[in-house]
């Protein structure tokens, strides 16, 4: 079994943040601020262990959650919080039974300077989910090590957690999305040639191709392309995958940004999400479709420049 990670035992104590943190939520963000304080009092690192390929691609992989965000997307997540090494665990069935006491005791061979432990409540590990919540701390103090638990984040009365946040995007209530990340939720992927549909009609379109498979639910979208020079705001198409007059578009995302006329092609990008708009429309003509792609953009915009947009 190895570790992915450019530590060293040189670094001083470390404070290790464990989880999924897939999408880096406001309740990860609890975590690692804790790891970081926790670093800071040991006068040592705070470091982050997460693991690849998703628990539930392995553990039960007809029901595995799309992931809110790439590997690249979290690591910089991640690092924004302060936290410095990043450490990948490949996950197999082998860990996953593996005695909460010898997973400890791999980290403390892998890591010499482990000192801390910081996750989430709900955070379990080892055969059975034997280590959790009510065990950790005994483990942790067995083995030198000191467990720290941090609790759950809310927001309107619920916890946060990627499932909710997941079920927000696909439903396509971005608003609250953005509300349990603490960021609106982006897609990142590279800008592909589309058949310039929206060139013809007036409102040419970056087509983006993104990397994961996940998509806010079918319609127009308040919305910013996220490039070097900054973000530039829109409106966004997100096609409905089950209608079949919208074959032709496949996996593409699509935004129209006004003004902007820069050729994108195979540019790697972010696209991020504020509002929905509306839902998918069939249009009688394309000058019907002009008319209301015009509205589109302009409601766009004037989301965007709400002080909240």
């Amino acid at each position: 079994m190895s570790l992915l990670s450019n530590f060293t035992d040189a670094s001083g104590p470390l404070a290790l943040a464990i989880g999924q943190f897939d999408g880096v939520h406001l309740g990860h963000q609890a975590v690692f601020r804790v790891a970081v304080a926790a670093a800071r009092d040991r006068n040592g690192i705070a470091g982050c262990l997460t693991f690849h390929p998703h628990v539930a691609a392995v553990l039960d992989p007809a029901h595995a959650p799309p992931l809110l965000a790439t590997p690249a997307q979290n690591q910089a997540l991640i690092t924004a919080c302060g936290i410095g090494p990043i450490h990948s665990l490949p996950f197999t069935r082998a860990l996953a039974a593996m005695p909460p006491a010898e997973f400890l005791a791999l980290l403390k061979k892998t890591f010499p300077s482990l000192a801390d432990i910081v996750v989430g409540q709900n955070f379990t590990f080892g055969k059975n989910r034997a280590g959790n919540a009510a065990t950790l701390p005994a483990l942790a103090e067995s083995a030198g090590l000191q467990a720290r638990m941090v609790a759950h984040v809310e927001v309107d009365g619920a916890p946060i957690s990627s499932t909710r946040i997941r079920a927000a995007v696909l439903g396509g209530d971005l608003p609250l999305a953005q509300s349990l990340l603490g960021r609106p939720f982006a897609l990142a992927g590279k800008v592909v040639r589309g058949r310039a549909i929206g060139r013809t009609l007036g409102f040419p379109t970056a087509n983006i191709h993104p990397i994961l498979p996940i998509r806010p639910a079918p319609g127009i979208y308040a919305a910013r392309l996220h490039l070097h020079d900054g973000p530039h705001p829109g409106a966004a198409f997100v096609p409905d995958p089950a209608d079949p007059r919208q074959a032709h578009f496949g996996a593409v995302v699509e935004i129209h940004l006004p003004g902007f006329d820069r050729t994108l092609y195979d540019h790697d990008v972010e696209i991020s999400f504020t509002r929905r708009l509306r839902g998918h429309m069939i249009f009688p003509d394309p000058a019907a479709a002009a008319a209301q792609i015009a509205r589109d953009s302009r409601q766009a915009l004037a989301e965007m420049a709400h002080p909240n947009g």
